[in-house]
């Protein structure tokens, strides 16, 4: 049975809720990113923009739809938003983009309006499905379908822990981004997270403990790939120096 209430104490740190001010917070709803991993949306619009001073008003702000999340309106405050989602607040007209931070972990980073026409979706998943075509699983839940004139003779060769640039709402692959050397990277995870930084040596296989040369800052780290998120080749795709919520 999934469980319909969290306490604050053991909610992730980097909610930035007040442990003591009561039993209980926003427990996020079954969705497209891991609860360890996500901010509920009502949380974002009262503790972090500061929209709203009680949950009463945040639901009445969502359900007046007013709040969008990757180009589609969300009414529910349970709602889990993750790493690389687009949050558009209509009546203001701002823009953030939910990314690594090296002390929030999560953090709203805002972003200008033509930014907010796409995001960067990671591959976690691979296989081949009927007819032979392939379907690649995204980290924020999505899937998509590459069908193939011929299944048998083909060159796609996307591999796990790769990136795609994908239009919102209608999620089309506009952008491949290899995990090749040279490739711009964003660490999502581990002591380095919220760095930025280039591949000097691509992994060997994609075993997701498999060490990446990262250059970090000037210096050389050897990065998990499960934390290397690739975010363009010559330059970054997504603003990485907005102002930080």
């Amino acid at each position: 049975m999934t469980k319909r209430h969290l306490k604050r104490y053991p909610a992730p740190r980097f909610w930035h809720i007040k442990v003591k001010e009561s039993k209980f917070t926003i427990r996020p709803s079954p969705g497209p990113h891991p609860l360890n991993f996500c901010i509920p949306l009502g949380i974002i619009l009262r503790d972090i923009l500061k929209y709203a001073l009680t949950l009463s008003e945040v639901k009445k702000i969502l359900s007046q739809r007013k709040v969008m999340v990757d180009g589609k309106i969300r009414t529910d405050y349970k709602f889990p938003v993750g790493l690389m989602d687009v949050i558009h607040i209509i009546p203001s007209g701002e823009y953030f983009r939910v990314l690594p931070h090296p002390v929030k972990v999560l953090a709203l980073s805002r972003i200008p309006p033509e930014e907010a026409s796409y995001k960067l979706v990671r591959i976690i998943g691979k296989r081949t499905v009927k007819g032979g075509h392939i379907q690649l699983n995204f980290h924020d839940g999505r899937c998509h379908v590459i069908k193939l004139e011929d299944p048998f003779n083909h060159n796609i060769s996307y591999k796990i822990y790769d990136a795609m640039k994908i239009t919102l709402p209608d999620a089309k692959i506009v952008e491949y981004i290899p995990l090749d050397k040279d490739v711009l990277v964003s660490i999502v995870g581990g002591s380095n997270i919220g760095k930025y930084g280039k591949v000097l040596e691509p992994p060997k296989t994609r075993n997701p403990k498999q060490l990446v040369k990262v250059a970090l800052n000037g210096t050389e780290k050897d990065i998990i790939l499960k934390y290397v998120f690739p975010i363009g080749k010559d330059h970054p795709l997504i603003k990485i120096n907005g102002e930080v919520v």
